[in-house]
């Protein structure tokens, strides 16, 4: 849990994240309704329900416990203003705009209806705004609510003003009832101001069912399907069928207008709250760090800006090879395979040709809630509950398999021989060929995750510890045998990490030692103090915080958390623990680092440090006047670096910026990674690589 939302007539909202980084909005019932048996029975029906509802502008249910002590319900958190918040902040939208939002929530409706839901509570406060459209949230799960509390209070289910007439009669709903608070919901976009006006319950239910609706402000192009959405009759109203129809819109791209900016950063603090750098296998695949940094709006332009001609040195700088556009503009890169590139964007996918760009297949089925690849195939989870394979460079499904579990499976892990996945706390590996099951854990209930693999194959994973410290806050880690998924060896710890081909593991026990490993057999090989915090003196995270870089064994703690006081870099030498260096920083999130020859760069207070790699000593600064820039990292002697104007390089040994792709005029987010002598990246609807040659 990260923080409440709210509260609502079922009871708490709290964002929460997995321990793999996913966001969800939690709904925790009220006391008072879990001990009704009836509304259990009801919320576990609609539950069911709900979980089949799959759309690109929904938020599926992600998990749920009806039956537990307090019942609880996940759906995808999705960051951005809901549309009541975005008219009061910026006004009634243009008829392009409203396009686009129709056609988004016909859309979405179709897709609660297919399931057998009816909405009944279709408002501009559960609809939340996206760049690439609207999201309709809390579908079907009000019922159960409903019978239970409104209802024995003689009040009526739904929100006054875009209800249907026959809904404030209590009468039977059909989906021409979700279509009538369609029209208003479209209405209220329209113009500002709710088609049945304001005022007090009775008087809005009275005039929605027997008066006119005002839809005076009403695109010409939109009023008469706005008027026949309203119409008093259901049988009269058009189908969401028809609605889809005639409001397709053509593009997404930058259908926010003024309300775009806000959707930005409310995604860039999301990623900033629930960011978890756990480097698993998955990360490991995409050799390269995401980026996530807003840019300005309006017309794109790109110009390519080498160094000057007065600049020294000799070192390279990136040129730009080959641009593509992207299927979807709101895509970003996710993995770099041997011969792909695997970019998504929520429930949407596509892969081009590594070394061309082309694109080779896309996937805007809009099924999709999980994703993984390797240099073979593309495995999804999609929202029949499935694992599905894709042969990564045609896209033609392989197979599909059915993990054990109730809940959707999470996809860790894939060396092109297994396929690695976690749901209800146990691991299940599958034949990557064919998708059959090699084996089910059955001595291990609690993983969260797998994070790697030993140099001899073993799985490391992690879960709950095997018993609380007051000391530490820890993590349960285990080796799990490749063959049979049994556990070989288990440690408490507060956190570990599998260097990429090195014989030895390194951790951080209860009492803030570096560790060196066996993996074999998890004994510990030696044990070293350091100067790092204890976990319950200080709120730091350490998972996925250690990276072992040209020589150098680094732990940077991420400081995402609400009483963090300071951050900490600190350098250790492999072989014996011994600290080599600390520097500390501000208290702001995990900003990333990396090492370039002599050099460490790190970014704190919106600048670049460049230190002594072997002492810590100061070096130099960069990219003070260049706003709010993002690190990527390092690649042939420059530190990588991006801003609202485009990407920079800069000398690893002086600081000096040598080179800035200038990009204006887009939006979105920037994803990069460097592989080998390329960059590659996304922004703004499109995909680009760069050559970085050696000096």
């Amino acid at each position: 849990m990260i923080r409440e939302l709210g509260a609502g007539g079922m009871g708490l909202v709290h964002l929460a994240a997995s321990r793999s980084g996913r966001a969800v909005a939690v709904k925790v019932v009220r006391p008072e309704l879990a001990a009704d048996p009836d509304f259990r029975r009801r919320f576990k029906a609609e539950v069911d329900a709900a979980r089949a509802v799959s759309g690109a502008f929904t938020a599926p249910v992600v998990d749920a416990d009806p039956e537990g002590p307090q019942p609880w319900l996940a759906t995808a958190y999705i960051p951005g203003p809901s549309l009541a918040d975005a008219l009061d902040a910026h006004g009634p939208m243009p008829e392009s705009t409203l396009r686009v939002l129709g056609g988004g929530l016909a859309e979405a409706l179709a897709a609660i209806h297919r399931a057998g839901l009816i909405h009944r509570d279709l408002k501009p406060s559960n609809i939340l705004l996206t760049l690439d459209g609207p999201r309709v949230i809390d579908f079907g799960i009000s019922r159960a609510v409903d019978g239970t509390v409104l209802t024995a209070e003689g009040q009526v289910a739904g929100s006054p003003g875009f209800m249907s007439p026959e809904q404030s009669r209590g009468g039977e709903l059909t989906p021409a009832s979700d279509v009538f608070a369609f029209g208003a919901v479209l209405a209220f976009a329209a113009t500002g101001i709710p088609p049945f006006g304001t005022g007090a319950a009775h008087a809005l239910l009275y005039r929605a069912a027997h008066e006119e609706p005002q839809l005076n402000g009403v695109p010409h192009g939109l009023l008469g399907i706005v008027a026949a959405c309203l119409d008093k009759d259901p049988a009269r109203r058009p189908t969401v069928e028809h609605l889809q129809a005639w409001l397709r819109p053509e593009t997404t791209a930058g259908w926010l207008g003024a309300v775009e900016l806000q959707v930005t950063e409310d995604e860039r603090t999301l990623q900033d709250v629930v960011r978890t750098p756990l480097l698993s296998r998955r990360r490991l695949l995409t050799g390269g760090a995401v980026l996530a940094v807003a840019a300005a709006a309006g017309g794109t332009a790109w110009f390519l800006h080498s160094r000057g001609e007065d600049s020294k040195g000799t070192v390279a700088t990136p040129e730009l090879d080959w641009t593509n556009e992207l299927p979807q503009p709101t895509m970003s890169l996710r993995a770099v395979t041997r011969s792909t590139l695997l970019c998504t964007r929520l429930a949407f996918g596509a892969c081009f040709d590594r070394d061309t760009g082309k694109l080779l297949w896309k996937d805007l089925g809009g099924q999709n809630t999980d994703a993984l690849t390797d240099d073979e195939r593309v495995y999804t989870v999609r929202t029949d509950g499935k694992v599905h394979a894709f042969d990564g460079r045609s896209g033609e499904e392989v197979w599909d398999a059915s993990p054990a579990g109730d809940s959707a499976p999470e996809l860790d892990f894939s060396d092109g021989e297994s396929v690695v996945t976690v749901s209800d706390g146990r691991v299940q590996a599958l034949e990557a060929s064919s998708g059959e099951v090699r084996w089910t854990s059955t001595d291990v209930e609690d993983v969260s995750m797998v994070l790697g693999a030993t140099p001899a194959g073993a799985l490391l994973a992690w879960g709950g510890a095997s018993k609380t410290n007051p000391a530490a806050t820890l993590n349960g880690y285990m080796a799990l045998d490749p063959d049979t998924g049994k556990r070989v060896w288990a440690k408490d710890l507060v956190t570990l990490y599998p260097p990429d081909k090195s014989k030895v593991l390194y951790g951080i026990d209860a009492d803030m030692k570096l560790l060196a490993l066996d993996p074999d057999d998890g004994e510990t090989l030696w044990s070293k103090p350091t100067e790092l915090p204890p976990t319950n003196s200080e709120i730091l995270g350490f998972t996925g915080s250690m990276s072992l870089i040209e020589g150098t064994l680094f732990c940077y703690p991420s400081t995402n958390f609400n009483g963090s006081t300071r951050g900490l870099l600190v350098a250790f030498d492999p072989a014996s623990g011994k600290t080599l260096w600390t520097v500390q920083t501000t208290a702001d999130g995990n900003r990333g680092y990396a090492r370039a020859g002599a050099t460490v760069c790190y970014l704190d207070k919106k600048i670049l440090h460049g230190i002594d790699a072997k002492t810590g000593a100061r070096r130099w600064t960069a990219g003070s006047g260049l706003a709010d820039l993002e690190f990527l990292g390092a690649l042939h002697g420059l530190f990588l670096a991006a801003g609202k104007k485009g990407l920079y390089a800069f000398d690893a040994d002086t600081g000096k910026q040598v080179w800035h792709y200038r990009a204006t005029g887009g939006s979105g987010s920037w994803s990069t990674h460097a592989v080998g002598d390329h960059l590659y990246a996304t922004w703004s609807g499109k995909l680009f690589r760069f050559s970085v040659p050696k000096a």
